[in-house]
């Protein structure tokens, strides 16, 4: 069998910012984290054109925050900064740029989810659409309506296997432990966004 270079080489991807627990004023760089975000963005591109969609959304997304921070790079230089940024004494503190993150956030948690139950899988099955819906189960099915429901459901059937995602097995242990590193980070950077959100009431549960 002919190897099979991955889709998504997980080396080269330039790891998110890390989190330090035990400084009580750590915060997340914008810049670091929105580059993080676009590789990670530009991995799911890979998945084919019926994805387009998602990547679309995401990029939106990630646009609206470089917008945001663009307008004062000083001020906006941490993620946290630009969203609690003139929201003091506002009766209403969810603007587009916290939606932008929200919805980010969500969507890149399930990613995070998938390639994680990916990395958890003793099996190693080659089909891993069952990793894909049980992070979405979990990260975006509760704000998800009946039509955006559906609309997942037949993006589910065309997710590509395992050997074309990370390579076959010639090269896939290699990604397998980048992907690994790249993980951890990765989760922090959401574990740390997800409390941010509830310490803030910015978890707004209206479906779309």
């Amino acid at each position: 069998m002919a190897d099979i270079e991955p889709r998504i080489d997980f080396i080269k991807l330039k790891c998110f910012p890390e989190i330090d627990y035990q400084n009580k004023n750590s915060q997340i760089p914008t810049v670091t984290f929105l580059e993080s975000a676009g590789e990670v963005i530009d991995g799911i591109e890979s998945f084919g054109r019926l994805f387009v969609p998602i990547v679309r959304d995401m990029r939106g997304n990630v646009k609206r925050l470089e917008t945001k921070y663009s307008e004062n790079k000083e001020a906006f230089y941490y993620l946290e900064d630009l969203i609690l940024f003139d929201k003091n004494g506002k009766a209403n503190s969810f603007d587009t740029v916290t939606d932008a993150l929200l919805w980010l956030k969500r969507a890149l948690e399930m990613i995070e989810m998938f390639f994680r139950n990916m990395l958890d899988d003793t099996s190693c099955s080659d089909n891993v659409k069952h990793h894909l819906k049980k992070a979405y189960d979990e990260a975006l099915l509760p704000y998800h309506g009946f039509l955006a429901q559906k609309g997942f459901q037949i993006l589910n059937h065309y997710v590509p296997s395992r050997t074309t995602l990370l390579g076959s097995a010639k090269t896939n242990q290699q990604n397998m432990d980048a992907l690994k590193k790249f993980l951890f980070t990765f989760r922090a950077n959401i574990n740390y966004l997800n409390n941010f959100f509830d310490v803030h009431d910015f978890n707004k549960t209206y479906k779309v």
